[in-house]
């Protein structure tokens, strides 16, 4: 593919954040399996309830999540990773996780060493359609 409009970049990656809208956000411990329909890896340290509409409107080919999305820690241990589950639980996206808006990673929460019983807070996290899609 030579490249996309922007108008076609905002259309593809909305309909991609509009497939977790009330879907799940799980936070793990250690690296993501090699392929998101293989079985979580790592401990279960938090399920987040997403909100519908998961995401804002898209500009550029990005959108930003929308509203807040937080949760109680079930587990103790060092964020690796995070799985987004469809509301029907039919697709998976995993990501990477941290703590440091310097790091390169997908999604941003308040602290990558959870504790049990503590709130876990998405701070940012954007999904994006380059534009040689």
């Amino acid at each position: 593919m030579l490249g996309q409009n922007e108008a076609l970049r905002n259309a593809v990656v909305e309909f991609r954040g509009s497939r977790f809208d009330g879907g799940t956000l799980e936070i793990y411990t250690g690296g993501a399996p090699a392929d998101p329909n293989d079985p979580a890896t790592g401990t279960l340290l938090c399920t987040i309830t997403l909100p519908n509409p998961a995401y804002g409107s898209s500009s550029g080919g990005v959108v930003a999540m929308s509203g807040t999305w937080s949760d109680t820690a079930v587990d103790t241990g060092t964020a690796g990773y995070a799985r987004f589950i469809s509301a029907d639980t039919l697709e998976t996206l995993d990501v990477t996780v941290t703590e440091d808006p310097d790091d390169d990673a997908d999604l941003l929460i308040s602290d990558e060493d959870i504790v049990i019983g503590n709130t876990v807070s998405v701070i940012s996290h954007t999904l994006t359609e380059q534009e040689n899609g």
